[in-house]
C-alpha cells in the first residue's frame, strides 16, 4: 500500500492508486438475467393459460345456466 505523502500545508494525502479491481470470478451477470426472464416470461404465460382457461370454462357455465 502506497504510504501518504504531503502536500505544502502539510495536510496528508494518499497517492493515486493505479490498476484495476480485484477479479471475483463471478460472470454469471448473463445466466442470471436470461434465467430471469425465462421465468417471467413462464409466468406470464401460466397466468394468461389460467385467465383463458377461467373465461372460458365462466362462459359456458353462465350460458348452461339459462
Amino acid at each position: 500500500m502506497p504510504s501518504p505523502s504531503t502536500d505544502a500545508t502539510g495536510n496528508a494525502t494518499p497517492e493515486a492508486l493505479v490498476g484495476s479491481l480485484a477479479h471475483t470470478g463471478a460472470d454469471a451477470t448473463a445466466w442470471i438475467l436470461g434465467a430471469a426472464g425465462l421465468l417471467a416470461a413462464s409466468g406470464i404465460g401460466a397466468v394468461a393459460a389460467t385467465r383463458g382457461r377461467r373465461t372460458s370454462s365462466d362462459e359456458n357455465t353462465q350460458a348452461g345456466e339459462d
